[in-house]
């Protein structure tokens, strides 16, 4: 696939050594840091929801 004109215009400033606007933009993260749960369990949880049943080893065993 081909780059378009102004991929092409800043890499060939760049190699010319020139900065670079993408340098200083943020990168699309898939979370926003508010979200991030520490908690392990949650995490997997999630995650079998996400896979739709498919297990990833993250087993819920009652005590009794």
């Amino acid at each position: 696939m081909a780059s378009s004109k102004s991929k092409q215009y800043r890499r060939k400033t760049e190699k010319a050594g020139l900065n670079n606007p993408e340098i200083g933009r943020n990168h699309w993260h898939r979370k926003p840091q508010t979200q991030v749960v520490g908690n392990k369990k949650a995490e997997q949880r999630r995650t079998q929801c996400r896979n739709k049943g498919r297990s990833d080893g993250a087993y819920f065993l009652s005590a009794g």
